[in-house]
């Protein structure tokens, strides 16, 4: 993971490069029988010149058990303009909140809408990071990218580790 600064804020992103990061992180997929919800689960991805959208079902972690990391993107002339990725248990399905494991996006928030606790300096850029509580919001330095986000969760996904923010 690159780490970035203030000025880096409004670099224009490229679109993941679904061939380089299958064979990147190999040792970490998984495929399950069945994967509940509404996601297309890789292979069935969804990605068009506009969009990607595919939930990529990873090896059992001994702490969160059945996860994927679902990664959206969305284009323009040929740059990602917004992005989401979301590590969450994929199996059992849960609710929002006790799914969630950490997550990524560059949605805006509007300053005059947003309270001072959740506006950052990486802005649009923010970090869903406390597990089970997909409210809670930090900057974003680190994860820009469908890499960035596969580095991060394959150090818990190899390791075993449990992620504490």
């Amino acid at each position: 993971m690159e780490s970035r600064t203030y000025t880096d804020v409004d670099l224009l992103l490229h679109p993941a490069d679904i061939p380089a990061i299958l064979e990147k992180y190999e040792d970490i997929f998984e495929k399950y029988a069945y994967v509940p919800g509404k996601d297309k689960v890789y292979p069935r991805m969804k990605l068009t010149s506009n969009v990607l959208s595919v939930l990529f079902p990873l090896i059992e972690h001994p702490v969160y058990g059945k996860t994927g990391l679902l990664a959206v993107e969305k284009y323009k002339d040929g740059r990602v303009i917004k992005y989401m990725y979301h590590w969450r248990v994929i199996i059992p399905k849960k609710g929002k909140h006790k799914q969630h494991i950490s997550a990524w996006g560059n949605d805006p928030h509007n300053p005059e809408d947003t309270p001072p606790e959740l506006q950052f300096d990486s802005e649009p850029h923010h970090h869903h990071y406390f597990p089970g509580d997909w409210n809670r919001r930090q900057d974003n330095w680190d994860v820009w990218t469908l890499d960035d986000a596969f580095q991060f969760v394959a150090h818990f996904i190899r390791s075993g580790e449990e992620y504490k923010p």
